[in-house]
């Protein structure tokens, strides 16, 4: 099989792709390398059995390969995702301290890693795959990898290091707070659902019909069934009719509500409301959401219960999509710059709902494609400034240009008449495809070589991504205790998961609180701008180490 790929250009990068996209997908005990994990050990398995890309390339080293294009697709992708909360996360507020604690984590972490480096004479190239396996950040791979001395040396020590790095955090983060007595449940703003009620599993959607005579002609305001059962209402079947449940509807025996909900938060709803039914004719009449884009000054900072939605637009909020983390609509959460609703309603409301918070994000099928060859071709020319200060010459380089650019166009969605919105699945696709293809050919090459070189620093390249996670999550949380002792457990834990951009750790967290939005509100914050900051801190660390 490898020799029949090997004979065939492109396909052997193809083969790494589909089956490290595979094995990343497997988990174990909650824990997944992900796509670019899986991708990159496999590369390298496959490689050292003896694949490699001449079919493609020839024998010589090309100028421009397709893991570069892939490099830029991703890096780009980085900071035009990044680009709508990055500014946000930097504004006034408790926000600013969440996002000090996840660039915190990431200093600690480049401190550590340059110290180990040092202290055992691993050179820039292992130094870098020790930081980017301890961060478990695929980013700070890839901006590594195109400035530092041996690629092939970061490529295998980051394909062994980001496993233990990956472990390492989830078992820190469900260790260390017990050992410090933190308790990482609600912070009591508000009464919420019972967090003894025992482990529970994904969000659901069920429909109920309205039976309690207690629940009957009573105002859902009144009824505060969101509050006291952590589930929430989407739509209301009442005879002919379907419409968003608003705060002013008085239930009557025999409405169906749809409803959202984990499965304890559905069962307590089920007890104070009706029992369970079936109503195919309100799911096939469900709406598909629109998702609109928060962009108007006066609705950022504003409740989702001041923006009263279903009252003025009739629609219903079925989520909130801020960064990568997807925030249950609760009366009392604040919308913050760039997040997205996902609305379900009238195509009326919908419009001018969009018109009042900000704007509607395209239909999936419709992408701007300029967007991304403009704008990396901006990051490209931005890159390649230099600027002379005597002795020091100041460059951005091919990564830091892609991220700044990437920041900037995902900043300002729109320059003049053109719009550089691009819709989150095609986003998604773009932002996966590059770092796949990269890695494929970063680990294929690395494969390849001789593995000898290795035996003497991969050891202590392990054990020092061990070291550098401990190291960088317990001087974060020390710091914290320390300057900001009035946050929240829940909210430094939250910022050194998004620090370390790190949607295991998010799991993990959330599942410690008890699944509420808190721990996401301050992931959702560092994330934002230590996305940026672990890619460039792959570059700062080989200059660092090479001096």
């Amino acid at each position: 099989m490898i020799d029949l790929v090997t004979r065939i250009p492109l396909a052997g990068l193809m083969l790494v792709v589909a089956l490290g996209f595979l094995l990343g997908r497997v988990t174990w005990r909650g824990l997944a390398l992900g796509p670019a994990g899986g991708t990159l050990l496999v590369a390298l398995g496959i490689g050292s059995l003896g694949l490699h890309l001449d079919a493609l390339y020839g024998t010589d080293t090309p100028r421009l390969s397709i893991g570069d294009f892939g490099f830029a697709l991703f890096i780009y992708s980085v900071g035009f995702e990044a680009g709508p909360r990055f500014f946000a996360s930097l504004k006034g507020g408790v926000g600013w301290r969440f996002v000090v604690l996840g660039l915190l984590v990431n200093v600690f972490a480049m401190g550590a890693s340059i110290a180990w480096g040092t202290l055992f004479r691993l050179g820039d190239a292992v130094t870098a795959g020790v930081l980017a396996g301890a961060l478990t950040s695929t980013p700070t791979f890839a901006a590594a990898e195109a400035v530092c001395s041996d690629p092939n040396a970061l490529s295998v020590v980051f394909a062994f290091a980001y496993p233990v790095g990956l472990t390492g955090l989830v078992l820190i983060l469900q260790w260390l707070p017990r050992r410090l007595g933190q308790d990482l449940g609600p912070t009591g703003e508000g009464e919420g659902p019972d967090p003894t009620a025992g482990p529970r599993g994904g969000e659901l959607t069920r429909v109920f019909e309205v039976r309690n005579p207690g629940a009957i002609g009573v105002p859902l305001r009144e009824l505060g069934l969101s509050r006291k059962t952590g589930c929430w209402i989407t739509t209301l079947h009442r005879g002919m009719a379907f419409e968003p449940a608003r705060a002013e509807t008085v239930l009557e025996e025999g409405d169906h509500l749809m409803v959202r909900g984990r499965l304890d938060e559905l069962m307590r709803f089920g007890e104070a409301v009706g029992p369970e039914v079936y109503d195919d004719e309100l799911r096939r009449r469900l709406p598909s959401p629109r998702r609109v884009v928060v962009t108007a000054p006066e609705a950022v900072a504003e409740t989702l219960e001041g923006l009263a939605l279903p009252r003025r637009f009739g629609v219903a909020v079925l989520g909130v999509e801020r960064g990568d983390v997807v925030l249950e609509p609760r009366a009392d959460l604040a919308v913050e710059q760039g997040d997205v609703l996902r609305l379900v309603g009238p195509r009326g409301g919908i419009r001018e709902a969009g018109r009042q918070l900000g704007r509607l994000e395209r239909l999936a099928t419709e992408t701007d494609i300029a967007v991304y060859a403009g704008g990396i071709l901006l990051g490209l020319l931005v890159g390649q400034l230099r600027l002379d200060l005597g002795r020091f010459n100041l460059t951005l380089g091919t990564a830091g240009g892609l991220l700044l650019a990437g920041v900037l166009l995902g900043r300002f969605r729109r320059i003049g008449p053109f719009s550089t919105n691009v819709p989150a699945p095609a986003r998604q696709l773009v932002r996966d495809l590059g770092i796949l293809l990269f890695t494929a050919e970063a680990g294929v090459r690395a494969g390849a070589a001789p593995f000898a070189p290795m035996r003497g620093v991969l050891l202590p390249a392990l054990a020092g991504a061990a070291v550098v996670t401990l190291i960088a999550v317990v001087m974060t949380v020390l710091t914290a205790r320390v300057f900001f002792k009035r946050l929240a457990p829940v909210h430094v834990w939250g910022s050194i998961g998004g620090g370390m951009t790190s949607s295991a750790a998010l799991t993990t967290i959330r599942r410690a609180a008890d699944d509420s939005n808190e721990p996401a509100l301050s992931y959702a914050a560092a994330y934002a701008v230590a996305s940026v900051f672990v890619t460039l801190a792959g570059q700062l660390i080989v200059r660092f180490m090479v001096g």
